[in-house]
Formats: structure tokens, C-alpha cells, sequence
């Protein structure tokens, strides 16, 4: 991807560049992923869990890792 950063007087990245076909490319894989390909029940639980992931709600990796395994019936 050929992006250009633009940076303050101290040389930090503060914004990109980036041409617009690949935008629009990206603008596309985005619509691909978004609440339109969901059920209302499925937006309804991503929800839930973004709120939950916003107010802490989290657990360790090795923990979900632990539980997937544990529910696995292979």
C-alpha cells in the first residue's frame, strides 16, 4: 500500500495518505464486515461484547484458550 504520513513540526505521524483506489478498496472490504451482514440478535451480541470489552470486561487469553479447548467435542 503506498500511504504517506504527514507529521507535526516535531516529526510525529499525525495523518496518511492513502490513494484513493485503495481507499475505496478498503471502504469495500469494511462494508463486507460491518452490522449489515448481521442478524439483529448477532449485531445485538457484538454490541454486548464491545461494551463489555469497553468497561474491563475481559479475561486472559490462556483463560478463553482454556475454555474453547475444554468445549471442544473432537
Amino acid at each position: 500500500m503506498a500511504v504517506q504520513y504527514l507529521t507535526d513540526a516535531k516529526g510525529k505521524k499525525v495523518a496518511v495518505v492513502v490513494p484513493l483506489e485503495e481507499w475505496e478498496t478498503l471502504q469495500a472490504r469494511l462494508r463486507d464486515l460491518t452490522y449489515e451482514e448481521l442478524t439483529p440478535a448477532g449485531a445485538a451480541a457484538s454490541d454486548a461484547a464491545w461494551q463489555d470489552f469497553l468497561a474491563g470486561n475481559t479475561k486472559p487469553l490462556a483463560q478463553v484458550i482454556k475454555e474453547q479447548l475444554h468445549d471442544r467435542e473432537d
